[in-house]
């Protein structure tokens, strides 16, 4: 009896599925792999594998290279070859029935449909193995099951999907710890589940980072990103998130939610003098002369506070021709004579 623990995650191989639904049981395999610093995977008996420690166990983590309907001529291969019992077999799949969110962890049953578990099933000939179902939800509308796996998730979906391949990874390790029992009592739906503590800011980084590489070209993720960066303390990359929010929302055609996220990347920044200045110029360009005008008084203070007198006054100019009887442009201006004069 092999004393190793056979951890296998379900999707498809190649670049164009490794973010779609179906390759959920891969990214649980990956965040493993990478959490415990398992090294590189290697490709042997029809699958990417790692091999290494978790705790105390020593496993392996495999990424069938099958495709999905096939899954089971990997994991029988990888169940002779290293002679393990069906106990210290897990298998992470999308289920379709399970709420997107939502973990349910099963000693055995059926494969409800899922083709890589029937699979499984019909080379191992029982259906007495661990699985963990990530539910992934089933699609709206008349949309087929078929291709709704093999989307993307978006948005905020994005966000959850990577909360749940965490999690997932934590019923795995208990799992390997304690047991299959345990994991279940431990993970298995909201009534159960522990109430997790509120991540660290370097977990909320981590998850957000990975939200948005699984959805580049959605915004929310990306919002989320910016939040992750500021609780971090880390100015610099959240300024940078709010900059490409800003091309995003450009390439979507929403030039005022792109002038949003400027202003949210000067408010960090203000030195960003040149975008303060394109950010005035765009509102007056879009007929918001008091945005356009408040823009350029901004960028005035920022230059007095850095003692730039012959910037600031150059602000004020601008400010001026957009609107002459400007109160508190005037009063600056008259201020910075003095200044100019010294």
């Amino acid at each position: 009896m092999s004393e190793k623990f056979l951890i296998v995650g379900l999707g498809n191989p190649g670049r164009e599925y490794a973010k779609t639904r179906h390759n959920v049981g891969f990214w649980v395999v990956e965040h493993l792999a990478q959490k415990h610093q398992l090294g590189t995977p290697t490709k042997a008996r029809k699958s990417l594998l790692y091999e290494g420690s978790i705790g105390q166990k020593r496993v392996v983590l495999a990424m069938p290279q099958t495709y999905m309907n096939l899954s089971g001529e990997a994991v029988r291969a990888l169940v002779d070859f290293y002679k393990l019992p069906l106990e210290q077999l897990i298998v992470v799949h999308d289920d379709l029935d399970t709420p997107l969110g939502t973990l349910r962890l099963r000693k055995a049953g059926g494969h409800g449909g899922q083709n890589g578990v029937r699979s499984i099933i019909q080379q191992l000939g029982s259906e007495n193995f661990a699985r963990a179902r990530f539910g992934i939800g089933r699609p709206s509308g008349k949309m087929p099951a078929r291709d709704y796996v093999l989307q993307a998730f978006h948005g905020d979906e994005a966000i959850l999907a990577q909360q749940v391949t965490e999690r997932c990874g934590e019923a795995i390790e208990l799992w390997l710890q304690e047991g299959i029992d345990a994991a279940m009592t431990a993970y298995n739906g909201d009534a159960t589940a522990p109430k997790l503590a509120k991540p660290s800011a370097d977990e909320e980084l981590a998850i957000a980072r990975r939200a948005h590489e699984l959805a580049p070209h959605d915004p929310k993720p990306l919002e989320a990103l910016a939040r992750a960066y500021k609780r971090a303390s880390d100015l610099d990359g959240a300024v940078a998130a709010h900059l490409k929010l800003a091309d995003l929302y450009q390439a979507l055609g929403k030039p005022k939610q792109m002038l949003l996220e400027w202003d949210n990347a000067v408010r960090l920044r203000p030195s960003l003098v040149d975008l303060q200045a394109r950010i005035a110029r765009e509102n007056e360009a879009q007929g918001d002369f008091k945005r356009a005008t408040q823009g350029w008084l901004r960028l005035a203070e920022y230059h007095e506070r850095v003692g730039d007198w012959a910037s600031a006054h150059a602000a004020l100019v601008e400010a001026l021709r957009i609107n002459p009887q400007h109160p508190r442009a005037l009063a600056m201006r008259d201020a910075l004579k003095h200044k100019l004069a010294e």
